[in-house]
């Protein structure tokens, strides 16, 4: 059970700055999006710190407490991130709702609840609401929500993406973009980049760029991945296979083909792990034949080996659309990391 927060050295009741947010979305790319503008509204970039606890963590952590009530020694603005806040129990809200009457104010409680939503309704518990610092969110429009990337929200997803990135987007490549991308912000997130890059000087997409976009779910890169993952001394022929598909890819005239269809399936993959490492095996849909195994990968892995497989995905993507490394450099370097990420000698968990 959590212990009530620890009293701060200032006096209690003075008043906080950036008050409390709840978001409320089954994305974690979406979530990160969100936390990232509600930390751009309290500073420049590299002057915000951001904490992440877990709701799910048993006992409830305690580091939390002190970071919600101490006033920061230089006055950093941090954002206090809970994640995964709908699996807490009502007395840790009753303990949340005392906290924040205490809360320094050099930092913006943030609560996620990330459940799937049911027949259109989010997965807010039954006794939140009548909590103050839910009716207090409510009345002071704190409180952000959003389903995921579904087929009624990703037309907007497309447009927002369209319109920051001053592409032109007609309605036939719309529909074909639609059909196309896959219901995970990170990966279509990722894709959403390539068609950036193959738009141009031009900005414009159009409907034949959808066939650029990777196919999500079950592919041939399965294989590829368990290739990665496997001892050069017990599987000497999963290896070379991987890297005589790396060496053939160089050698073509598109040579960025395969590297973004591998980041678009990582990016996939990594979110099916995540979900099969947290216990929630029915909400991941592959082939059941193939589930057993990147089970045992997302274990060996576990939350920080997943966390540092989309961090490398990322940066390659980055790496590349901002012609700072050339496609095939980065495939190879890609691949190699994530391959010494995934041995069973590695599990890829830091310190």
């Amino acid at each position: 059970m959590a212990s009530p927060p620890a009293r701060p050295t200032q006096a209690p009741g003075r008043s906080t700055r950036w008050g409390h947010r709840f978001l409320i979305c089954p994305d974690a790319e979406l979530l990160r999006r969100q936390m990232t503008k509600l930390a751009a509204g309290m500073g420049p970039v590299d002057t915000v710190a951001r904490k992440v606890f877990w709701g799910d963590d048993e006992p409830f952590p305690q580091g939390f407490w002190p970071e919600l009530t101490t006033q920061n020694l230089f006055s950093t603005p941090t954002v206090l991130v809970l994640r995964r806040a709908e699996m807490l129990k009502a007395e840790v809200w009753d303990r949340l709702d005392e906290g924040l009457r205490l809360q320094a104010s050099t930092v913006l409680p943030v609560f996620c609840l990330e459940g799937r939503w049911k027949d259109g309704k989010p997965p807010v518990p039954v006794f939140l609401p009548k909590r103050k610092l839910w009716q207090t969110a409510e009345e002071r429009a704190w409180v952000w929500q959003s389903s995921g990337l579904t087929e009624a929200t990703l037309p907007k997803f497309l447009d927002a993406w369209a319109k920051e990135k001053a592409l032109d987007l007609d309605s036939q490549a719309k529909r074909a973009l639609l059909d196309a991308l896959p219901h995970d912000a990170l990966a279509a997130g990722l894709e959403l980049d390539k068609l950036e890059l193959a738009a141009g000087d031009a900005k414009r997409v159009t409907a034949d760029m959808a066939e650029l976009i990777a196919p999500h779910g079950d592919m041939d890169f399965f294989d590829f991945m368990r290739g990665l993952a496997a001892r050069p001394e017990s599987d000497p022929e999963a290896v070379r296979g991987v890297w005589a598909r790396v060496l053939d890819d160089q050698l073509r005239p598109s040579g960025d083909k395969i590297l973004f269809q591998l980041l678009g399936y990582v990016a996939w993959q990594a979110r099916q792990m995540w979900m099969l490492c947290e216990g929630e095996e029915h909400k991941v849909r592959m082939n059941p034949r193939d589930k057993p195994a990147l089970t045992r990968m997302a274990k060996q892995l576990g939350r920080a080996g997943i966390a540092r497989i989309i961090e490398l995905t990322l940066d390659a993507n980055l790496g590349v659309i901002s012609g700072a490394r050339r496609p095939d450099d980065t495939l190879e370097s890609y691949v190699a990391q994530l391959s010494t990420l995934l041995q069973p000698s590695q599990p890829g968990r830091p310190a």
